[in-house]
């Protein structure tokens, strides 16, 4: 009963999406028209990890952002963020690789918030025992644009598979409150 519903509820949510692209309403493919701009934004990022079995600790890594290749919307714009990291804390170690779409509007002057879901690679070393996980996650983001510099805002909930990553320790779900320091292409 609950997956012929679910299955109903995704065919009736794809048909209405595909009806709005048909409708000119989305842009299918805007990478092949010739306005397409990427606004590529390349940041170091920095924040604090929570959540882990291991506690609380800092996160470094890399950001690229560009408009979707694929898809946008009638309204806004997504924005294509890929990013890699490093968590080191109390004997855990992650790293994290993720491809996080955000639907981002302009707030103010040079100031845009986005937000999406996401999908990720996690894999976590603890006590000697390297685990790969696949991961979902949710999250906001708020950037502020001075000529080619970019600085940003970003939070965002990582739900992590439930694989054992040392004895007694199932999975790494966390949340991410991160800065970001960019360069605008």
């Amino acid at each position: 009963m609950q997956r012929t519903l679910i299955s109903s509820l995704l065919g009736i949510s794809l048909a209405t999406i595909s009806a709005a692209v048909l409708a000119d309403e989305w842009k299918l493919m805007p990478v092949f028209e010739a306005k397409y701009k990427p606004d590529t934004t390349l940041s170091l990022v920095g924040g604090l990890l929570n959540g882990t079995p291991a506690g609380s600790g800092n996160y470094a890594g890399a950001e690229v952002a560009f408009n979707c290749l694929v898809l946008q919307p009638p309204a806004g714009i997504i924005r294509s963020k890929i990013s890699y990291g490093q968590f080191d804390h109390n004997g855990l170690k992650l790293t994290t690789f993720e491809i996080n779409p955000r639907w981002t509007t302009s707030v103010g002057k040079d100031m845009t918030i986005g937000v999406g879901p996401g999908i990720g690679f996690v894999q976590a070393n603890m006590v000697g025992n390297t685990t790969s996980m696949a991961a979902i996650q949710f999250g906001a983001d708020l950037d502020y644009r001075i000529d080619k510099l970019n600085l940003g805002l970003g939070a965002r909930w990582q739900d992590t598979s439930n694989k054992d990553i040392a004895p007694g320790v199932h999975g790494a779900n966390n949340t991410l409150i991160q800065a970001k320091l960019g360069y605008n292409f």
